[in-house]
């Protein structure tokens, strides 16, 4: 009776913090079909409240059996509230937590997620042919060198408009090292295998279009898309393979493989035979599907896309890797536009600019609420703290010569040095001042759209104002429920002593096993430690005279559990035979059986606990629900049910 009770809590709970069932409306929603206190519980309340896990419309007999459940929810609310609870500022304190981490989550999943996507999708239909100039620049670059690899950038993009050579322009412009230009021909790419801003560029562009410069975490670009195509599926690829070498050996060998494939050799027997791929060769071959959206060798994507797939291999293909033959399985399709939609959201999520977290999202505000971080303040901060050199930071007050500057600005409003310092002094107030560093203004910004992000979410989606609320209400019904009913602190202990009094006969302990397991990585261990006890040694001490050995004490009354079920045909002081247990060796030692007998009260306390909650659950919901003068019209419902079919 307690387990049910406790989870029709929890089940109410849980649906108070989920959006409810949707239900449609009726003439019949008026209807009164239950009160508390002076609060009226319409038949559209309920309707809304009720939830079966399902979207199913429920049934009269499910509605009927939540009504009482209801009820008895909405007045433990009331007493809640009476008491304060909506007050206390642990349960303020946790209920500000989830409403902030689920804003979070509903800004991912109601915005970011679904446009994400749409652009993913829309992109992932089509393969993008680039070429590019790109001068590196080092992440802290000087604003004098972002404006000189700028400069040109634009010099370059006028000489490809003026016709010469993209290979001229590009040995002219792009950054060499290793002896290699880092600029130049990018093969076929589709959604996802570049890097954020450089596939926001392309996918903007029109076939024949030049970029203007811009930057990416290897420097400044420009881009040039040559050509637009329809993707092109995926294969699910196996291969043999052999390693490059200097000379013709590796040549032979993979030629050597594909003539005893033409001679009928089958293909696991060749591919055990002649491939150098150990991981592959597990698996005759497999090493997946291969795409312009994989991260391979883009040569290896180009050879493995040349292959016509309705041949069983193909001939010997040399690539960076080396020499391959291959063996396209089968070519990408979808059985619905539901399970392509499913493999493209698995893709969005592991592109490396698509992350579920928090800093993903604060990130999405500060660009869609116009975040910026004032430089020239953060400058004049900056100067006016280090100066202190090795003073704390805790000792400074707020640079008066400073107030009022923004140093940070976030939809729609500007954020002073002066709350900046506050911000530092809680946070790093027991650093130097000369550990300032310029990045604790972005930890600023962050904690600027932390603070603010309940606000945003309640004005931008006016719903989530409702799972705020329900959360709060589960959130105070719980820990009511948990003071009058499962509170081991809030007991009438006299009753439990008269439970116990009255029924000494339900609390006893069987006869018993006292035993000692002793446990080591290895048997020659435990072996001495027999050694030890057989010369009468004591069980106690067996531990300080062997090292590496594990020794617990203990009772049971358990005996099904391996490796305890060796205990009920054990004879006292002896031992059992070695055994595994949790990855090691063990070995019990059965010291002696202990007699049968009636548990303490503070043995059995739990035990009694467990057994009178359900009645003290019982009156405390008839206590509330006389004081609250609770009343079920199940005639009414039942009217009103009828009329809405």
């Amino acid at each position: 009776m307690a387990n049910i009770t406790y989870r029709s809590f929890y089940s109410l709970f849980l649906l108070l913090i989920v959006p409810s069932l949707v239900i449609g409306q009726s003439k019949n929603d008026k209807t009164v079909v239950g009160e508390v206190g002076n609060q009226k519980v319409t038949y559209a309340e309920l309707k809304k409240n009720y939830s079966s896990g399902t979207s199913e419309t429920p049934t009269l007999e499910d509605l009927e059996s939540f009504l009482p459940i209801y009820l008895d929810y909405k007045a433990k609310l009331i007493s809640a509230k009476e008491q304060g609870y909506f007050e206390d500022s642990a349960l303020v304190a946790e209920h500000k937590s989830y409403v902030t981490q689920a804003a979070y989550a509903y800004w991912l999943e109601n915005e970011i997620k679904p446009a994400a996507f749409g652009e993913f999708k829309k992109r992932a239909e089509l393969e993008l042919k680039t070429y590019h100039i790109l001068i590196a620049v080092e992440p802290d670059a000087s604003e004098q060198q972002a404006n000189e690899a700028i400069a040109k950038l634009n010099q370059a993009k006028e000489e490809i408009k003026n016709g010469i050579p993209l290979d001229e322009v590009n040995e002219k412009y792009s950054t060499v090292r290793g002896g290699r230009s880092m600029g130049g021909d990018i093969p076929w790419i589709s959604v996802g295998r570049t890097v954020q801003e450089f596939e926001e560029v392309v996918y903007n562009l029109e076939v024949g279009e030049i970029s203007e410069p811009f930057r990416t975490q290897f420097g400044y670009h420009i881009v040039l898309l040559q050509d637009k195509r329809e993707l092109t599926p995926a294969r699910l690829v196996n291969h043999i393979f052999v390693r490059g070498t200097g000379d013709s050996t590796a040549y032979d060998k993979i030629h050597n493989a594909y003539d005893a494939l033409e001679n009928g050799r089958p293909w696991n027997q060749v591919l055990n035979e002649f491939t150098e791929d150990g991981a592959s060769k597990r698996t005759n071959g497999r090493i997946g599907w291969v795409s312009y959206r994989q991260n391979f060798a883009m040569d290896f994507v180009e050879a493995v896309i040349n292959q016509d797939p309705s041949e069983p291999y193909s001939e010997p293909v040399k690539t960076n890797y080396g020499y391959h033959i291959f063996k396209i399985d089968s070519v990408e399709t979808y059985n619905s536009e539901e399970e392509r939609n499913q493999v493209l959201m698995q893709q969005l999520r592991n592109t490396p600019y698509y992350e579920e977290s928090n800093q993903f999202v604060i990130e999405f505000l500060q660009k869609e609420f116009d975040a910026e971080k004032i430089s020239e303040s953060e400058d004049l901060y900056r100067k006016w703290i280090t100066e202190f050199d090795t003073s704390k930071i805790s000792s400074l007050s707020s640079p008066s010569g400073l107030a009022g500057e923004t140093v940070f600005e976030f939809n729609g409003e500007d954020y002073t040095t002066d709350e900046y310092h506050t911000f530092i002094l809680n946070k790093y107030g027991s650093r130097m001042a000369k550990d300032y560093r310029s990045n604790w203004l972005d930890e600023y910004a962050q904690k600027v759209v932390d603070d603010n992000i309940i606000p945003l979410t309640l004005k931008k989606f006016p719903e989530f104002e409702q799972q705020s609320e329900s959360y709060l209400n589960g959130l105070v019904v719980y820990n009511i429920n948990e003071q009058n009913v499962w509170s081991a602190a809030t007991v009438d202990s006299s009753r439990l002593h008269s439970m116990y009094e009255d029924n000494l006969d339900k609390y006893q302990y069987p006869e018993r096993p006292f035993y000692y397991l002793f446990t080591a990585r290895h048997d020659s261990i435990l072996m001495k430690a027999k050694t030890f006890i057989t010369n009468g040694g004591s069980p106690d001490s067996v531990k300080s005279k062997v090292d590496k050995l594990g020794v617990s004490v203990d009772s049971t009354t358990v005996f099904v559990q391996e490796p305890f079920d060796k205990l009920a045909g054990m004879n006292e002081e002896s031992f059992s035979d070695t055994f595994e247990y949790n990855s090691i060796r063990g070995m019990f030692w059965l010291q002696d059986r202990l007699p049968a007998r009636n548990m303490t009260f503070d043995e059995a306390f739990n035990r009694i606990l467990a057994e009178f909650q359900p009645q003290r659950e019982k009156e405390w919901l008839q206590e509330l629900r006389d004081k609250y003068n609770v009343r079920v019209h199940v005639k009414k419902l039942q009217k009103a049910y009828k009329k809405d079919a």
